[in-house]
């Protein structure tokens, strides 16, 4: 952090900013370009080389025809306005939820409508400046067996299954029913489908159509190859199952996708086990060469609170200091940058409020990138999870605490943010932002910072240690352009209401 003094002047309300003092020019500015965006680890890049801090949301549609635009009610029945109520909130990227069972009904036949129709979602999210996350998703492997999703039926082992044996009260025991067992077991043994060819090859040949469809779309942000992997009938207490089957399978379908698209970023996770249930992410992933075996990697573990239930015990809260970095730890070791590709809670749980801020506080600590489970799941559900509820209104009463100000893009190579809120609404209009980055020669243009409303109701003012700065009160993004020092500082201060020289957003 800069010493107390280096903080030099402001000028406010959409004018550029300037310092004065140093007089010696910084380092220039190479202008690297890529066609998608890149790894740099630890850091995500835009094409124009600026690090990308993801604060994402998860959309998604598990049943039929598995895309979040067919809803019920009217205020988001246009898919256009859904995204762009993303994009307004502050979020800057999607975790787009795709289903194997919508891509290949058939086994070898590829749904081109259904392909058709995820690219116009991606589509219209890169008209709002979102990246797009897309994620080839199961939950208890199919909608076939208890209340899940994914596989297409040809792809299960339904025999001696019934719907009774499924747990309507705990959701995640069905993960015990045989035909569920079974089922994940088959397919990491890569077992013959009805039309002989393995399971498997199925699977990463509707991958390899996915990448081929979006492998010149400029926003995808990459392909997360599965969600939540199962370990079927291995043990979930050793890394057996991610040493011998869920690493062989990456890396085969990694490698076909290499083959039709070499840009794009591929998403991997952990064993679900060991990440949801143990939060031990140093597990047999981390320890095998599959990060140095494909390039273009990202590490998107989940995470969410280990005590579910009617409330968040303390003790969690106070580990976030502890379990956070770990994850940053194992991702430096493989020498790939992460995602947390779904975190959050049932805000009906006691301590949900204190729970999220100190879960973003330690994400902002790191600079974690993130993705919010979930911005809407169907529609018709108005869960402690969604943050729009049946109607298309917020249903999260603590979405104050999810969008906050955060660096979306920086030309450079970011040092820290500090952004200290508390549960206490009133802390959000009296604590300042603070963002430092640093210069490094591979990110050139403006670096954007998103500011909400919600957080500065009166307004702001704004010192940068030196260059120009200006707002655009429509977007909420703060634009800075650096001056002549090679490490730089934004400062944003909130406004009392009726102060003067604030920086408003558009009444």
């Amino acid at each position: 952090m800069p010493m107390k003094g280096m903080l030099l002047s402001s000028v406010f309300v959409m004018v550029a900013l300037f310092a004065a003092g140093c007089s010696r020019r910084g380092p220039d500015v190479s202008a690297v370009v890529h066609d998608a965006v890149w790894s740099d680890a630890p850091w995500l890049r835009d094409t124009q080389g600026r690090v990308i801090v993801v604060h994402g949301v998860n959309v998604s549609q598990k049943v039929p025809p598995y895309l979040p635009d067919n809803p019920p009610a009217a205020t988001i029945s246009q898919t256009t306005a859904y995204f762009a109520n993303i994009r307004q909130a502050g979020f800057d990227a999607v975790r787009l939820i795709i289903i194997w069972a919508g891509l290949e009904p058939s086994p070898g036949s590829i749904d081109t409508d259904y392909l058709d129709q995820i690219q116009q979602e991606v589509q219209i999210c890169g008209d709002d400046g979102l990246l797009v996350l897309l994620d080839m998703h199961q939950d208890l492997y199919s909608q076939y067996l208890c209340y899940g999703d994914g596989a297409p039926e040809w792809a299960c082992d339904l025999s001696g299954y019934d719907v009774g044996q499924c747990n309507t009260s705990t959701w995640g025991l069905n993960y015990t029913v045989p035909a569920v067992m079974q089922s994940f077991q088959n397919f990491w043994d890569d077992k013959p489908a009805p039309d002989g060819v393995g399971l498997q090859e199925h699977y990463t040949a509707v991958f390899q159509a996915v990448a081929r469809r979006f492998s010149g779309t400029a926003n995808v942000l990459g392909y997360e190859i599965m969600n939540e992997p199962f370990p079927g009938r291995y043990s979930p207490f050793t890394t057996d199952f991610e040493v011998r089957a869920l690493v062989p399978f990456y890396e085969k379908v990694a490698q076909a996708i290499r083959t039709v698209d070499a840009s794009h970023l591929i998403a991997f996770e952990p064993s679900a086990i060991m990440a949801n249930v143990f939060h031990n992410y140093n597990t047999g992933i981390s320890g095998t060469t599959f990060s140095q075996d494909v390039a273009g990697l990202v590490f998107v573990p989940h995470y969410y609170p280990l005590s579910f239930g009617s409330s968040i015990d303390d003790s969690e809260i106070s580990s976030l200091q502890s379990t956070i970095p770990s994850i940053s730890h194992v991702s430096s070791v493989m020498k790939a940058p992460y995602i947390i590709g779904e975190m959050g809670l049932d805000h009906n749980e006691d301590n949900s409020a204190a729970y999220m801020t100190a879960l973003l506080n330690e994400f902002d600590s790191e600079l974690s990138n993130w993705m919010f489970w979930a911005y809407g799941e169907a529609f018709g559900e108005s869960g402690g999870m969604m943050l729009l509820g049946s109607t298309g209104n917020d249903a999260f009463p603590i979405m104050d605490i999810l969008t906050r100000p955060y660096p979306m893009l920086t030309a450079g190579t970011p040092v820290s943010i500090s952004y200290p809120i508390t549960t206490d609404p009133a802390s959000f209009s009296t604590t300042t932002f603070t963002y430092t980055y640093k210069e490094d020669g591979i990110g050139h243009g403006t670096t954007e910072l998103y500011l909400p409303r919600l957080h500065f109701p009166d307004g702001f003012t704004v010192t940068t240690t030196d260059g120009s700065a200006s707002f655009d009160p429509s977007t909420g993004v703060l634009s800075y352009t650096r001056g002549p020092r090679s490490t730089h500082t934004i400062t944003v201060i909130p406004c009392k209401s009726g102060a003067p020289d604030c920086i408003l957003f558009l009444q």
